[in-house]
């Protein structure tokens, strides 16, 4: 993989970009933790334009997809 990581230490790395992008750089059973936020639909109208529930729905389902496949 040519992407450098933004943030190193001896723990582990973080990536700075387009998760879902950068997710399927990686090969399977490769990474031990993925973080989101919020993983849940937001019930509250927020100012960037979150997500009615079953538009999330489908938005989230490429995310857990490909976050289930690099998940070792």
């Amino acid at each position: 993989m040519e992407r450098k990581p933004y943030y190193s230490t001896e723990f582990g790395e973080a990536y700075l970009g387009d998760s879902l992008e950068f997710m399927r750089e990686l090969p399977n059973d490769c990474v031990n933790l993925v973080l989101t936020s919020p993983p849940f639909a937001l019930t509250r109208k927020k100012a960037y334009g979150n997500a009615a529930d079953d538009e999330y729905v489908s938005w989230l389902v490429p995310f857990a997809t490909d976050t289930n496949r690099i998940h070792s």
